[in-house]
């Protein structure tokens, strides 16, 4: 498992995920709400066309992925369960978490 870091100044980040593959909220959220319904649109396909899911993390860990807990235990074909507008919203409530901090210049 990994270590969830603060949500401070979370909209200020260039970087995210344990191996930095994201650079903006969006694709965060994306991430979270496509990677059970829809895991063609999140990870690569192998040279057969099959989707390697958890692809950048060593096969030891796949059982650490939460697949159990709501909003993370969609099933290929569900409905995300998150909205375009739901995600904006989020993405709108992160942003209020700055706190100016390296704004600027401080």
């Amino acid at each position: 498992m990994f270590l969830t870091t603060t949500l401070r100044n979370v909209a200020q980040r260039k970087v995210f995920f344990h191996n930095g593959v994201y650079h903006d909220l969006k694709q965060v959220m994306n991430f979270y709400n496509l990677r059970n319904t829809s895991p063609e649109k999140i990870y690569p396909r192998d040279a057969s066309g099959k989707v390697q899911k958890y692809n950048d993390l060593p096969a030891q860990y796949h059982a650490n992925v939460d697949t159990s807990d709501a909003p993370l235990d969609r099933k290929p074909g569900d409905q995300p369960a998150m909205t375009d507008e739901d995600i904006e919203d989020i993405i709108a409530f992160m942003k209020t978490l700055s706190d100016g901090y390296g704004e600027g210049g401080s």
